[in-house]
C-alpha cells in the first residue's frame, strides 16, 4: 500500500478515537466538577457542623458541667452538720465532687486534644493539596507556554505543509495512534475513580445531614438540661438563704 494512503488511514483512524476521547474526557470533566461542588458542599456543611458542635454545644455543655459543679459545693458548704463524723462526710464528699468535676474535666481536656490533633492533621493534609495542586498549576502554564510556541512557530512559517514527508506523516500518526490508546487508558481509570468518588460524596452529603439532625436534637437536650440546672441554683439559693436566716 503507499505510504500516503496509509497515512491517510491512520489518520482518519485517529481522528475517530480523538473524537470518542473528547466525548469521554468531557463527561469525566463534567462529572469531575459536578462531584467537586458537592465535596465543597459537604466541606461548608461540615465546618457548620464542627462550629455548632463544638463551639456552641460544647460550650454551653461545659458550662452547665461548671454551673452544676458550683451547685454542688454550694450544697456542701452550706451543708450542716455537727460532730466529727458528719464533718467527715462533707468533707469527703466534697473531695469526691472535686474528683467527679476534675476527672470529667480531664476527660474533656483529652477529647479535645484528640480534635486539635485531627485538626492539624487536615491542615497538614490541606498544605500539601495546596502544593499538589500548584505544582499541577505550574503544569498547565509551562504546556501553555509552550504551546504558545508552537503556535508562533506556525504563523512563522517553520511547520509549513510544503516542508511535510510522508516518513515524518507516518511517525506522526504512529505516535498519535499510540497516545491515543495511552489516554483511553487514563480516562476508564480516571472514569472508574470517578463514580467510587462521586458514590462516596453523595454519600458524606447524607451523613452530613444526619449529624446536622443530631447537632440540633442535642442541642435541645442540652438546653434542657441548662434549664434543670439553673432550677437547681435556684433550690440551692433558698438553702443558702435558711441558713443565713437561721444564723441570725
Amino acid at each position: 500500500m503507499n505510504i500516503t494512503v496509509e497515512n491517510k488511514r491512520k489518520i482518519q483512524a485517529n481522528r475517530r478515537e480523538i473524537f470518542e476521547l473528547e466525548t469521554s474526557v468531557n463527561s469525566n470533566k463534567a462529572l469531575v466538577y459536578s462531584t467537586r461542588a458537592t465535596i465543597e458542599q459537604n466541606y461548608t456543611s461540615i465546618m457548620r457542623n464542627y462550629s455548632s458542635t463544638f463551639l456552641g454545644n460544647h460550650n454551653l455543655t461545659t458550662q452547665n458541667t461548671d454551673n452544676l459543679f458550683r451547685n454542688r459545693v454550694a450544697i456542701l458548704t452550706n451543708m450542716e452538720v455537727d460532730g466529727e463524723v458528719e464533718i467527715n462526710f462533707r468533707e469527703s464528699m466534697t473531695n469526691e465532687a472535686n474528683l467527679d468535676f476534675l476527672e470529667m474535666q480531664a476527660t474533656v481536656n483529652e477529647l479535645v486534644l484528640e480534635v486539635n490533633n485531627r485538626m492539624s492533621e487536615i491542615n497538614s493534609l490541606m498544605i500539601e493539596t495546596n502544593k499538589m495542586i500548584m505544582k499541577a498549576n505550574q503544569s498547565s502554564v509551562d504546556f501553555n507556554s509552550k504551546n504558545l510556541a508552537m503556535n508562533k512557530r506556525f504563523l512563522n512559517g517553520e511547520f509549513h505543509p510544503s516542508k511535510a514527508t510522508s516518513e515524518a506523516n507516518k511517525e506522526r500518526a504512529e505516535s498519535n495512534a499510540d497516545r491515543c490508546k495511552k489516554i483511553k487508558s487514563m480516562v476508564r481509570s480516571n472514569s472508574k475513580k470517578l463514580k467510587s468518588l462521586d458514590a462516596k460524596a453523595k454519600k458524606n452529603s447524607m451523613q452530613v445531614l444526619l449529624n446536622a439532625a443530631d447537632i440540633s436534637q442535642r442541642r435541645g437536650l442540652i438546653s434542657e438540661n441548662q434549664k434543670a440546672i439553673m432550677e437547681n441554683q435556684e433550690e440551692v439559693a433558698k438553702l443558702i438563704s435558711s441558713r443565713i436566716k437561721r444564723k441570725d
